[in-house]
């Protein structure tokens, strides 16, 4: 083989192979990013469960704000009704003045079940 095929040979590989290890390295910090982003905001994605797991109740379609609230501790009110927002609830004020939340995904089960009573 001549010289030149051997150059072009070389840098053939040699692209190659630094693309492999860069992209290998990008996997690898993204990897970590996304770790990272979990370990911050664990404590949010454990409260968005348990309010998920609350409104999925059965027996309850929709729960009282303060029923919500009773097991969280070390947010805010406004942060609470954030993370309902972003599980899917809805907000609605009964007669009483009382604040009820219940899951747009159970909204026909919910009216079926008012239909009923």
């Amino acid at each position: 083989m001549s010289d030149a095929e051997w150059a072009i040979i070389g840098v053939v590989v040699g692209g190659a192979l630094t693309g492999l290890f860069s992209y290998a390295l990008q996997m690898r910090q993204f990897a970590h990013t996304k770790e990272m982003f979990l370990l911050r905001h664990q404590s949010r994605e454990v409260v968005k469960g348990l309010l998920l797991d609350m409104l999925s109740h059965e027996s309850f379609t929709d729960r009282s704000y303060a029923a919500l609230k009773r097991p969280i501790g070390g947010y805010t009110d406004e942060s609470i009704r954030q993370l309902l927002h972003e599980v899917g609830a809805r907000r609605l004020e009964r007669a009483d003045g009382t604040e009820w939340w219940y899951l747009m995904s159970r909204g026909e089960e919910r009216l079926a079940k008012r239909a009923n009573q």
